[in-house]
């Protein structure tokens, strides 16, 4: 899997869950749904949960399935409290927003990276 679709599918991963996620909503701007910081966070995070596995093989610190569900998970989890405290595009109205949205987020991350790791250990 190349880096390009591993960071389209982060960030159609984020930009659907905004949507459909109970405990999250879009802001509104005036009674008009903000889409355009929605689409920069998903962007963000997106490309976060994406460069997980190539920052890990720049940085030659050995990655590998504990370091990539680690890292992924602080990023998915990380993204949603911060958005929690400051909304930006979305924002969290229960607990159960970040629970749901981070899980799926994190799910998604650590699947595109693994299929990197193991794209780059069959070479």
């Amino acid at each position: 899997m190349n880096y390009f679709r591993s960071i389209f599918f982060n960030f159609l991963a984020v930009f659907l869950i905004n949507r459909v996620s109970p405990g999250l909503q879009i802001v509104y701007f005036e009674q008009v749904p903000n889409v355009i910081t929605d689409l920069l966070f998903s962007l963000i995070v997106g490309f976060l949960n994406a460069t997980v596995f190539p920052f890990l093989s720049i940085l030659e610190l050995n990655p590998n399935k504990f370091k990539l569900a680690f890292f992924t998970a602080i990023i998915s989890y990380g993204a949603f409290l911060i958005v929690s405290i400051a909304p930006f595009g979305v924002q969290v109205t229960s607990p159960l927003g970040i629970l749901v949205a981070g899980t799926f987020i994190w799910f998604v991350a650590f699947f595109t990276n693994y299929l990197e790791f193991k794209s780059f250990n069959c070479r």
